[in-house]
């Protein structure tokens, strides 16, 4: 006997019993045809819809889940003061030190010309025109150095104690160079205070909050030299920046004994939601500190990305690295062949511009940190010390202000929204700028199934259980019905 199951009357059954709106009017055979008809259009009409929507929003959350805004909740606000940094700086007025150092490598008698030499050594920035033509010409000199340039430039580049004294915050005095810790750049060794960068951080508590506004960092930068003009650079940077050679001029104030320098500035932190991490890194544009793969420092940065960008094109180009370069050892370091090499191409590996710019120079694909801190000066104050003292410069950097807005970086369509829940839910964030206020209202694909089809999980659920488990049952307890009735004929 043929199976009476019908799989047409099992989806008419469905229609009628499911939960998702509209398609029970559909199966119900009361109904006139044409009232059927009608909620056959807009069921069609509202799947259509719902699906549409379902994309924009799947669209959305793959191509712009964040938002970024302007945060102006400030009175709970902790500031911390920027890492300050010093190093040496390349100025005629250091040919001192480099006599002394002459002195203690040659005999009496050498060639002043090696000073020039050392100076380009220790102070090595992309070029080195005294070093190849003392060191390589026709006419070397024999006493010429053609390797180990690290050792030269440790004989005249500054330790703390030679250039650090007299340092206080908000006139509280602490040891210098415990606090100015060593850190290496592809500019030489500097010393920097307030960084994560160091081998061990340790930095110095500078908080500012509405019961300590102001926040003022002093110290005194000198010299032993017979000399009375020379100049260091300071750098005041975020935590995480390293001192450079493409460190922005305005990030950078170049000392010159006997002078007061006073720089008043004001910061800008920015504040992560904590599903930012959760988002895919091309979709935020940024790194966090810990994202770090084969970097040169312990923790990201887009400076301390660009040195690393640098290291390797050197090693690309030259098959070396300068001796200044961090993690690079003995054997990577270049010899005067390898200098040449980086003096001929010192536009290309000492440049940075973006991928469409046609000049000379590196394009190093380095995402800002989702950290960073925008540092603005307000003011800057340079006079001469009175009564003139020649071997000391007086350095201030101080916080001006407490701010007064941050930046936000927001997820405005996380897996949550995505996801959503079976009635509507909408999401209305407000950001404020200086220009306008913007409002995104994001629907999630949940609640576009509840508003268009009146879904919920339990629908797509019971769908599912309804053409698996519910259509097997059926069809088994038909089956059964037929053996069963066929039996009582044959008994009867």
């Amino acid at each position: 006997m043929p199976s009476k199951f019908s799989f047409k009357a099992h989806v008419k059954e469905y229609c009628s019993k499911c939960t998702f709106a509209g398609l029970h009017y559909i199966a119900d055979e009361t109904k006139h045809w044409i009232e059927r008809f009608f909620w056959i259009v807009l069921v069609i009409l509202s799947w259509y819809g719902s699906v549409l929507l379902i994309h924009a929003a799947w669209d959305a959350f793959v191509k712009s889940p964040i938002s970024f805004g302007v945060e102006t909740t400030y009175l709970d606000w902790e500031t911390n003061l920027p890492a300050v940094a010093i190093c040496d700086n390349k100025a005629k007025a250091n040919k001192y030190k480099i006599y002394n150092a002459a002195a203690k490598i040659w005999p009496s008698n050498y060639s002043y010309d090696l000073d020039d030499v050392l100076e380009d050594i220790a102070y090595f920035r992309g070029q080195a025109y005294s070093l190849l033509k003392e060191c390589l010409s026709e006419n070397r000199n024999y006493l010429c150095p053609v390797s180990n340039y690290s050792y030269y430039a440790s004989l005249i580049r500054s330790n703390c104690p030679q250039m650090l004294a007299n340092c206080s915050y908000n006139n509280e005095s602490f040891d210098c160079c415990e606090y100015f810790q060593l850190i290496e750049t592809d500019i030489g060794h500097c010393f920097i205070i307030n960084s994560i960068q160091t081998k061990k951080p340790r930095p110095y508590k500078m908080v500012n909050d509405i019961t300590n506004k102001r926040g003022v960092l002093r110290f005194k930068v000198f010299t032993a030299s017979m000399l009375t003009f020379y100049i260091f650079k300071v750098y005041t940077l975020g935590v995480d920046e390293v001192p450079n050679i493409a460190t922005l001029i305005s990030s950078t104030l170049k000392i010159i004994l006997g002078r007061m320098y006073r720089r008043e500035i004001t910061l800008k932190n920015i504040e992560n939601h904590p599903l930012v991490g959760e988002t895919a890194l091309d979709k935020r544009a940024c790194r966090f500190y810990h994202e770090n793969e084969d970097g040169l420092y312990p923790h990201y940065s887009y400076s301390a990305c660009n040195v690393r960008c640098r290291k390797l094109a050197q090693l690309e180009t030259c098959q070396c690295n300068d001796h200044f370069m961090p993690n690079t050892t003995d054997e990577e370091r270049c010899n005067v062949t390898g200098m040449a090499c980086l003096h001929n191409h010192f536009a290309h590996l000492t440049t940075l511009k973006p991928k469409w710019a046609q000049r000379p120079g590196l394009s190093c694909d380095c995402l800002p940190s989702c950290n960073e801190t925008e540092i603005n000066i307000v003011q800057e104050v340079n006079q001469a010390i009175r009564p003139k003292v020649s071997k000391e410069a007086h350095v201030e950097i101080a916080l001006s202000y407490l701010p007064t807005e941050r930046f936000k970086r927001n997820v405005v369509r996380g897996r949550l929204d995505l996801v959503g829940k079976s009635q509507i839910t909408a999401l209305l964030e407000v950001s404020f700028s200086t220009t306008r206020w913007t409002r995104h209202l994001h629907v999630s694909v949940g609640g576009t199934a509840g508003l268009f089809v009146g879904a919920s999980l339990l629908s797509f659920v019971e769908l599912i259980f309804f053409f698996t488990v519910r259509l097997v049952n059926n069809i088994w307890m038909e089956r059964r019905k037929q053996d069963n009735n066929v039996h009582r004929i044959k008994s009867f």
